[in-house]
């Protein structure tokens, strides 16, 4: 990967919106505690499908926000896999042979035209500025590259949740939502699905899908329960829940 020297620098990290998103995530256990509860199996399986799809070989890969990566071991036999995250102690538990980056989404230290393919799975949401990291993104998106987006968006029945979790924030305090749902972060903002459309115009080729994933009350007391995917399960095949979805995915080609 072709690395541009002049960027190699990161936002101000004391910035308090960063600083929330790394503390939040630094809790390993709690973000393994998220990453198995029902409503994320039910996205995981989404997105293994769509992976399971792209045959790649002597590509360039990059995930964004990788968390602890579950493509890497996917891709990184026959291509470059990068995965970046801001959150060092997560970056370190993903072994070689991929490339670990502590890398600010929104500022990527790479040459224009250089990358193959981009994975961004749930982690605009989580960004101060989502336009400057799709603006990224465009960027750096080899002709013929692709990028693939999975997340959840403001015009679905999940942002009832999302503003009701932001109500119970300001009465309760973020320390009793968090002692209640675990892992989360209380700045995260819904995906601009009308930036990702303007951004991705013209050069740019797009497939848009959505699913619903129910998602009970995010508390530890469900997080057993597998009532999340049998509620998704039977609402998906209902055509106004499926079009409006609780998620939005896009996967998007560079022309030229």
């Amino acid at each position: 990967m072709e690395i541009a020297p002049e960027r190699c620098f990161f936002l101000n990290m004391s910035d308090d919106r960063l600083q929330t998103e790394i503390e939040a995530f630094d809790d390993t256990q709690a973000y393994l505690e998220l990453m198995a509860r029902p409503y994320t199996r039910r996205l995981k399986a989404e997105v293994d499908k769509y992976m399971a799809s792209q045959n790649l070989k002597g590509a360039t890969i990059l995930e964004l926000g990788c968390g602890i990566s579950e493509h890497a071991n996917r891709f990184n036999h026959d291509n470059l896999m990068v995965v970046t995250d801001i959150t060092k102690s997560l970056v370190e538990k993903n072994d070689p042979p991929s490339i670990r980056a502590i890398c600010d989404a929104q500022v990527l230290p790479f040459k224009d035209k250089t990358v193959d393919f981009i994975i961004y799975v749930g982690i605009l949401h989580h960004l101060p500025d989502q336009v400057l990291s799709l603006n990224e993104a465009a960027r750096v998106s080899r002709p013929n590259g692709r990028i693939f987006i999975c997340e959840p968006h403001r015009r679905s029945i999940n942002y009832v949740y999302y503003n009701l979790r932001l109500l119970t924030m300001r009465i309760l305090g973020v320390r009793f939502v968090k002692k209640l749902i675990g892992c989360f972060s209380p700045d995260e903002s819904q995906l601009n699905v009308k930036a990702v459309e303007n951004i991705f115009n013209g050069d740019f080729a797009k497939k848009k899908w959505t699913i619903l994933s129910f998602r009970l009350p995010p508390l530890r007391l469900f997080k057993d329960s597998k009532l999340d995917v049998i509620f998704s399960n039977f609402f998906d095949r209902l055509p106004i829940f499926k079009h409006i979805g609780t998620t939005v995915f896009y996967d998007i080609k560079r022309l030229k």
